[in-house]
Formats: structure tokens, sequence, C-alpha cells
């Protein structure tokens, strides 16, 4: 979060405090301890001095502000819910695109999938023969085949990668495999309930647009063996952040709320806890572009997929080549 600031405060009163509050999901989420990051601002006041430095103001003591809970997930959905665009003249603002030519839902919590190799059957709810993974729309993104060309290199050479004979080995669903109350509270701890959602297939999970797609995604937090929220952040590409809401995301109520005047356009928008984000981009950076939550422990778990973008019709809106001696010893 970039923030501009004007020091017109007055000095006289000495220092003020900058703070910074972690928000955490509350129990029964997993609770990690957190605390407040804090600094001061201090002012300088000119003085005719022959060296002509700068000195302080009088030393007060400066004064803590009053932090929010660190459970209250509410303050924080507000916070980024009011969040608009900078005002600019109308030639100067990047206008949102009226329409979207392709529309994803995306879940994001947690699953598991088998510990064999191989195995797709096996017990599940915290049982030793499975493993909790990170995903979206039960696709964990994996990449284990070291043999196999990178993605950027596969998708400019257009070299089969994979089993299905593409630059990847699982296209990203449109939607999760099943619909359910994602947001329901029961499905954090193990159960039977959350049992039957858990399964979960590990890919190099890659979606495909053609050059200048407009295109939504609407982020659904879920609440399984979880309720944090995720910041999810896209390489290549600004995002317009259209809505936000607490719950489940329902398109019949939920698009009429679309701020297609001035949203904020940022490159991570943070999902709020057991709510949704909708976003919306123009997919006009050809390339292989990662997408993930920015939670480092969801990214090493499996939180991302790849968009890949096509060449333009023109030189200047295709990839260019790679640089000289790229593939020198290389098979």
């Amino acid at each position: 979060m970039d923030a501009l600031v004007v020091a017109d405060a007055a000095p006289g009163t000495g220092r003020y405090y900058m703070a910074a509050q972690p928000i955490q999901a509350p129990p029964p989420d997993t609770q990690t301890p957190e605390f407040a990051t804090r600094g001061t601002v201090r002012y300088y006041q000119h003085q005719h001095t022959r060296n002509n430095k700068s000195s302080p103001v009088d030393d007060d003591d400066a004064v803590a502000p009053d932090m929010p809970d660190q459970h209250d997930t509410i303050k924080s959905f507000y916070f980024h819910g009011n969040l608009t665009g900078l005002r600019q003249r109308q030639r100067q603002r990047a206008r949102v695109p009226a329409r979207a030519d392709e529309r994803l839902l995306v879940t994001l919590g947690l699953g598991s999938i088998c510990r064999l190799p191989g195995r797709r059957s096996c017990k599940r709810g915290d049982h030793p023969e499975s493993m909790v993974v990170a995903n979206m729309n039960n696709v964990s993104f994996h990449d284990a085949d070291a043999a196999a060309p990178p993605l950027l290199e596969a998708h400019y050479y257009r070299r089969r990668r994979g089993a299905n004979g593409g630059v990847g080995t699982a296209g990203l669903p449109d939607r999760p495999p099943s619909a359910f109350n994602y947001t329901d509270p029961a499905l954090i701890p193990f159960g039977p309930e959350e049992m039957r959602l858990e399964p979960t297939r590990r890919a190099t999970a890659v979606r495909r647009f053609r050059h200048g797609a407009v295109v939504d995604v609407v982020f659904q937090s879920t609440a399984m063996l979880q309720s944090d929220s995720n910041p999810m952040h896209l390489h290549g590409h600004d995002m317009f952040v259209l809505a936000q809401g607490i719950g489940n995301y329902d398109a019949a109520t939920d698009e009429a709320k679309y701020n297609l005047v001035n949203p904020p356009r940022k490159n991570t928008v943070l999902v709020p806890n057991l709510g949704w984000a909708a976003i919306r981009f123009v997919a006009d950076n050809p390339g292989a572009w990662f997408i993930h939550c920015h939670f480092e422990f969801h990214l090493a778990m499996g939180m991302a997929a790849v968009f890949i973008v096509e060449d333009g019709p023109t030189t200047n809106t295709s990839l260019p080549p790679p640089p000289p001696g790229f593939l020198d010893g290389r098979p």
C-alpha cells in the first residue's frame, strides 16, 4: 500500500506516530503472534544559524494511536472497499472496459492430496495418508517436471509441454468443481462436510487468453480449513478492482455494485476474509504471467496459476525474441 502524506501538521507538537497493525482471522483459524510496527514522523524547523542547519522541534512524547483489534477484519474490509481511483482529468483516466469477454470464478482455500504418488483416493481429514495444500478452484500449482522447458520458452516456441500436449499440465477451470456454501465457518475445522470437499489435484495450472481480451475474475475466499484473507497478485498487468463483499458472491445482485467509473487500479487485491473481490483486466501484455496469493505460505502451498497472453497482431504487441545465446548448451 502506497500513501501520499502532506507534512502540514503543527510542528510545535513534536512527533507523530506511524503504526501498522496486522489483522488475522479469529479462532478457530490458527493463531500467530501479531505485533504492531511503529515509527514516528518528526518535524524540523529552519533556524538562521552560521551553519544554516535545520534543528528538530521540541521532543515531546508522541501519542500512540488506538489500534484496531487484531481480529477486526471488518475494519480492514471497509477500508479496502472504500478505495477509489485518483481524481484525474477524463482524458488522463484509464477507462474501464464496459464489458468482459471472459469470466472466471476462482475459489481460494485449502484442500488435500494423497501422499503416495499416483493415488487419487486416500483418507482425508488430517489423516497421515493425505497432505494439506492450497489451491485455486481445487488445483494446487506444482511444476514437478524439471526436464520440461520453462513455461515462457514453451509458449514462445510452441513446444509441447505436459501430458495434455499443451503448455501446462492442466487448465485453470472457469469455476470450482462443485458449488457449496463457500463461507460456511463449519468448514474451518476438519470434519465430514469439509472432508467431502477436500480432494485437490496438483498440476501446473495454466489459463490462456487471446491478446486484448477483457477478463473478469471473481476471487472467492472460502472457509476450507481456514478463513484468512488472500492478497492476490497478478504479474504483468494492472487490475481494476470493481467491487468486494462479505459472504458468497452472487452475480445476480453483486454485479450491479461494480464501480465502472473510478475503481482503484492495482496489481494486488486483498480478497477479504470469508468474502470476495471482483477485478477486471485487459490481457494486453503478451507472455506467461504468474498470479498468486502474496502470503508466502499460501504461494508455497500452491495457491497460484499462470495466465498466458497470446501475441497481438503487431511486433509491438508480440513477445520479443529471446536474447542471443539463450539456448546455447541446451539440448
